[in-house]
């Protein structure tokens, strides 16, 4: 489960760089946080809503819109929807699986937070 403290180490932390893999996609931030994606994402931006997976290497393009952007805010929608609105460039939604596998992984200075749900 993610917490405020985790949460607020995204807030003003800028996207620096994107690892695109078969099977993840990992979000690499200016301030050591990291974001392992391999489920949905909804991406917000000035092309509209588009839709990826974080196992489909071909859909990891859809992050690099926000590339070199800092995260405005950063919340938990629904309990385990992540959220990061990158101002003007728009937002990333990250929306878990309900399989019981790990659907995304956020590590910060206080520790490696794996979401699951079931």
């Amino acid at each position: 489960m993610i917490n405020d403290s985790e949460l607020a180490e995204l807030r003003s932390a800028v996207l620096t760089g994107v690892t695109i893999g078969v099977g993840s996609q990992v979000l690499i931030f200016g301030n050591g946080v990291t974001l392992l994606i391999q489920c949905p994402f909804k991406s917000n931006g000035r092309d509209g809503e588009r839709w990826g997976h974080g196992e489909e290497a071909a859909t990891g393009l859809l992050v690099l819109d926000f590339l070199n952007r800092k995260v405005e805010r950063a919340c938990l929608e629904a309990g385990e929807v992540l959220e990061l609105d990158f101002g003007s460039a728009g937002s990333l939604v990250i929306i878990p699986d309900s399989n019981g596998l790990e659907s995304y992984v956020l590590t910060t200075k206080f520790g490696v937070s794996p979401v699951l749900v079931i």
